[in-house]
């Protein structure tokens, strides 16, 4: 007789694994020894703040589950309960290094997202139909794409399909980079044509599907970046999956994964947990804790991102570098942060409130239009941005914007007119 277990339990199984995981090995990595000896003290296990987060587990799981399966806001906040909030809620088991205060910034932020879930936004916006989408989504790549070919093109190096010269590649295009780069290089290779490629599958157009994979190679020569095609796997990995589905197989498989990683452990084999749950699940939480303490008192003020030409930035290094430095000893890491330790950086609890309301505000709009789960994939690489990304760069540069206007104008099924 097949077993069957529901996602209720698959939560609870990946909750109490992960943190086993965390305990045995994660926090033993050097990462959290050299923070430990900066900050003098360890990260011990505590039973008082293991029965605290135990608790505090069960009534998100409860909240997660009064929303209903068929709403995208189901799997929205599945995600971020998965690799936001079990993170935040295990890494505080680990005695005082991990802040109540911190913690709560994490719950609140997974209440925000269940709260505006349940807030229907009633507006209707005419929606071009799918034959016409692609037309228009083929046009926009192709006047889009000429200046990536002006000042791209004379250096593709046909090489990188073999994944040779790749490295090589990449420092030079990266040299050549400008801001309309900056900001139109994921949406074209997260949102736009993935979109290309799967409406020319739904409509049987031959030439457009050649034209989507041609372009989306191109785009790969413009950097040898191999993250150009995540958009289009991600699409069609989820694309005949209903939301619920959707979640079960992600936890499911996540804690076949977790067991996999334990069992390697066991033979000193430690390339799993170190590439996966490491660094997508505990990094972030140890990057909050530094920002947190770094910046407590002394806020930026956006000066180094979207007020840099109205307040002075006041450090010689970058705030990942700056970070890097400080808690890791190595400059030139790259500490990225998210929206709980960037709003914290800018404005304190306030930076911390106001990037909690635009992202669960901007995933209310998303959840309060009619968007067919085939094209979650779509989705996901801006829900995995904003845990590891500033909030204006995952808007502006991530494509969270451009996707919020595909989603309203060419996704959405709850409507009353066509173009």
């Amino acid at each position: 007789m097949k077993l069957r277990i529901n996602i209720l339990t698959y939560f609870i199984i990946y909750f109490y694994m992960l943190m086993a995981l965390y305990h045995y090995k994660i926090k033993t990595y050097f990462y959290w020894d050299y923070i430990a000896f900066l900050k003098e003290t360890s990260f011990d296990f505590s039973i008082s703040r293991f029965l605290v987060a135990t608790l505090l587990f069960f009534l998100n799981l409860y909240c997660l589950f009064q929303i209903k399966k068929t709403n995208l806001a189901f799997i929205i906040v599945s995600l971020f309960f998965a690799l936001v909030t079990i993170p935040s809620l295990i890494s505080y088991t680990s005695a005082n290094l991990y802040s109540h205060k911190l913690m709560s910034y994490h719950q609140l932020f997974f209440y925000a997202l269940f709260i505006f879930s349940k807030i229907k936004i009633n507006f209707r916006f005419p929606v071009i139909d799918k034959k016409q989408s692609l037309h228009l989504l083929v046009l926009i790549t192709t006047l889009g794409i000429v200046p990536y070919l002006i000042i791209y093109g004379p250096y593709i190096n046909l090489k990188n399909l073999l994944l040779v010269d790749v490295y090589k590649t990449r420092s030079l295009m990266s040299s050549l980079s400008n801001p309309y780069f900056g900001y139109t290089y994921s949406i074209f290779t997260k949102i736009i044509i993935p979109l290309i490629i799967v409406f020319s599958i739904e409509l049987k157009n031959k030439i457009y599907l050649f034209v989507g994979i041609f372009y989306l190679v191109l785009f790969y020569l413009f950097g040898a970046h191999k993250t150009v095609y995540a958009g289009l796997v991600l699409v069609l990995i989820f694309y005949k999956f209903s939301y619920e589905d959707s979640v079960k197989y992600i936890v499911r498989y996540s804690n076949v994964l977790i067991f996999l990683c334990f069992i390697l452990a066991l033979i000193n084999i430690d390339y799993g947990w170190i590439l996966t749950f490491r660094r997508i699940h505990f990094i972030p939480a140890l990057l909050d804790i530094c920002y947190l303490d770094f910046f407590e008192g002394k806020p930026l003020y956006w000066s180094d991102s979207i007020l840099k030409g109205l307040i002075d930035y006041p450090y010689d290094l970058k705030h990942v570098n700056l970070i890097g430095k400080t808690y890791f000893n190595r400059a030139e890491m790259g500490a990225n942060n998210g929206l709980v330790s960037e709003g914290y950086m800018n404005l304190g609890t306030w930076g911390v409130l106001i990037n909690i309301l635009l992202v669960s505000v901007y995933f209310s709009v998303l959840n309060s239009l009619k968007i067919p789960s085939k094209y979650f994939g779509l989705f996901f690489l801006v829900i995995f941005s904003f845990i590891s990304s500033s909030v204006f760069t995952v808007f502006l540069t991530h494509g969270a914007i451009a996707l919020l206007l595909v989603a309203v104008f060419l996704l959405n099924e709850k409507t009353d007119a066509k173009i």
